[in-house]
């Protein structure tokens, strides 16, 4: 990967939407492995802050799938990982 994606990467910030205690409540109510993995990326955001890459490591995905996480997170809120609206969303796009 080229240097340009790599510090876009790393430089990513979360917007402030939910509390720790919310985003634990989505963790254990949201049905599905792949919603639990995407919470667990802005869990690990919030609660130890560090390079995307770190983070990519922690939770066993790459950087790039990473970041569109915490990207899609920051445009449309919790509602991102809800597959229906981010369905809709996607096809409105």
């Amino acid at each position: 990967m080229n240097n340009q994606w790599m510090d876009q990467f790393e430089t990513i910030t979360l917007e402030n939407r939910l509390s720790l205690d919310e985003i634990m409540i989505k963790m254990k109510t949201k049905p599905g492995f792949l919603a639990l993995q995407k919470w667990l990326v802005i869990y690990n955001l919030i609660v130890h802050p560090r390079p995307l890459s770190q983070i990519a490591m922690h939770t066993g995905l790459s950087e790039p799938t990473v970041y569109r996480i915490i990207s899609d997170y920051n445009s449309l809120g919790p509602d991102a990982f809800d597959v229906n609206i981010a369905n809709h969303y996607n096809m409105v796009s």
